[in-house]
């Protein structure tokens, strides 16, 4: 006990030379956190168990504090806050760019003419298997990922996140994160944005093996707007790839219909100008200045994080392109397939969940568009968000 007192002591030190401020390293800091953060070798303090309801001697998988690998991250990931993924409640969503996987605890529905229709937690993004948190459903539509093979019942927040930070093909050590537009210190290197799996990372295991490297971003703090949020730089649908292959690979009867990607530049028949332009259905005065809109962001085609700016609300040019997250939240969302807005209905206005389904509340219908009320922001006549680069309402 006297040693965990100099322990406590010290650190209490040490972050007062810090002085609390934003500069104190994250525990993951870009790269591993310190192994008994996640793991335990012995599961035992003091002739009781470090696992709140837990038994002494009794680990999750490779000795991990979690029954699994996702219940291992929430231990800390759960709740509201920086870094925070999993909200309790409706009232304290995280409204962080990936989405909470709150609404993977949801089932809602409502009365479309005459008939019941119900959307489950599990049809609203990717549906993590997580045991302490009672997240065991899968979509039973949906054995492996769409276009790929990973198995949806071996989801977990590793699948894509390496808790480990390895870099591939990297022999400098990693002196901060990769995800807030740092630079490395002098013979080191930064970490992957949000610790993503690298290239040869081995998802699951080894059932998928990345073969294509991290993309590159740049991020703030919760909560997302259109002057606050993640600036992509590149390489994000390459990287979604690694698992939903066939969505990507050209050719193939799985091949997407829509372009995205490296090469699917907003160049061509000048999107990018429609983009800019758009500000919402009949309105066409934006300017390239003031255009960005967070609920349909894009890539710049930049290639190191510290050239990106999340604050800025500049729109693109014709070297930026469309990615995956362009319609898609990377975690969950409260729409159909992670949707950034709800690709089910004609008017924005109409977007489900609302008010009268079952089982919803106002914070839900109020964070499922981060904030922002459609009918005021937007308009009663304000359709799909499409139109931000298509402009065909």
């Amino acid at each position: 006990m006297k040693t965990i007192k100099l322990c406590i002591a010290i650190m209490a030190a040490v972050l007062l030379t810090w002085g609390f401020s934003a500069t104190a390293p994250a525990l993951h800091d870009g790269g591993v956190a310190h192994c008994d953060a996640c793991h335990t070798m012995h599961n035992s303090e003091d002739g009781k168990s470090i696992i709140e309801g837990g038994r002494v001697g009794v680990t999750g998988d490779f000795l991990t504090k979690g029954t699994d690998p996702s219940s291992t991250c929430l231990e800390c990931h759960a709740g509201t806050g920086s870094y925070r993924v999993m909200a309790a409640n409706s009232a304290s969503i995280n409204l962080h760019p990936g989405g909470d996987f709150y609404w993977q605890t949801k089932t809602y529905s409502w009365l479309q003419r005459g008939s019941t229709v119900t959307r489950h937690g599990y049809s609203l993004g990717h549906t993590i298997i997580a045991a302490d948190f009672d997240l065991l459903e899968r979509d039973p539509n949906l054995e492996r990922a769409p276009g790929g093979v990973f198995p949806s019942d071996r989801l977990a927040c590793s699948s894509c996140h390496d808790p480990h930070g390895k870099k591939w093909n990297n022999t400098l050590p990693i002196s901060g994160s990769g995800s807030y537009g740092d630079q490395p210190e002098p013979g080191t290197t930064l970490g992957n944005f949000r610790l993503l799996g690298d290239m040869n990372y081995p998802a699951g295991g080894g059932i998928v093996t990345f073969a294509n490297r991290a993309p590159v971003a740049t991020t703030n703090g919760d909560p997302e707007t259109d002057s606050n949020h993640t600036d992509y730089g590149t390489g994000m649908s390459e990287w979604c790839s690694n698992c939903h292959v066939d969505f990507y690979a050209p050719g193939g009867a799985g091949q997407h219909k829509h372009p995205a990607g490296n090469t699917s530049g907003l160049g061509a028949q000048n999107i990018f100008n429609n983009y800019n332009s758009y500000v919402k259905s009949g309105d066409m005065t934006g300017s390239a200045a003031t255009s960005y809109l967070a609920l349909v962001p894009f890539e710049r085609q930049v290639s190191n994080g510290w050239e990106l700016d999340p604050n800025s609300t500049q729109g693109p040019n014709g070297s930026s392109n469309v990615m995956c997250l362009s319609c898609h939240r990377a975690h969950i969302s409260a729409f159909p397939n992670a949707g950034r807005w709800d690709f089910e209905e004609e008017l924005l206005v109409d977007s489900h969940p609302m008010m009268g389904d079952t089982d919803i509340d106002s914070d839900d219908v109020l964070a499922s568009y981060y904030g922002r009320v459609i009918e005021t922001d937007f308009g009663p006549a304000q359709r799909s968000l499409c139109n931000k680069c298509h402009v065909k309402d």
